[in-house]
């Protein structure tokens, strides 16, 4: 298992939720011995990094008084401005403010295709680079790159953009199971 400091979260509710649902991440893989839970492992990382994502987002709109470490001032200015509330947007908005960057250039494209076999959640729906047959999509191979993604960006969003130590304390840490 991986430990991570929710360090990076500032709505105290969507924390809980973000620990919440990483203990049912750690749940779901427990029990994917088989490889029969690999798409509910793939689509709650997609949920887990849109929110953790997205606070990121809301700290920029609005922690004005705060600010966020690593943002110029002048682009979470802008990001405060704008209606951000799904994950292509949010993936794109990192992108524009070379938000995940150190992460290396391919980041934006692997978060997008994250989103397209997260939107598969939708069973009828077909999303342009994930096979039609769920049981093609989601291997084991996709369910382990969805785990080390997640603990990736998660680490990441913790060491970049950290609150002050005196409120950095108040969510417990995540716990995303090993890939």
């Amino acid at each position: 298992m991986v430990e991570i400091p929710s360090n990076f979260i500032g709505d105290f509710k969507v924390g809980d939720n973000l620990v919440y649902n990483t203990g049912v991440l750690r749940s779901l893989c427990e029990h994917n011995g088989d490889g029969s839970l690999n798409k509910l492992v793939v689509v709650q990382v997609g949920s887990i990094l849109e929110a953790a994502l997205g606070q990121i987002i809301y700290r920029a709109q609005n922690f004005n008084q705060e600010g966020v470490p690593n943002i110029v001032e002048a682009d979470r200015q802008e990001i405060e401005g704008k209606k951000i509330d799904k994950l292509n947007n949010i993936i794109d908005v990192m992108r524009k403010y070379d938000l995940l960057n150190e992460l290396g250039g391919g980041i934006y494209d692997e978060l997008h295709t994250l989103r397209k076999f997260r939107n598969k959640v939708h069973i009828q729906d077909t999303n342009e680079g994930v096979p039609p047959d769920e049981e093609a999509a989601f291997t084991s191979a996709r369910c382990v790159w969805s785990l080390e993604l997640c603990a990736t960006v998660l680490g990441f969003l913790s060491q970049k953009f950290p609150r002050p130590a005196d409120v950095a304390k108040y969510v417990e840490p995540l716990r995303i199971p090993d890939a």
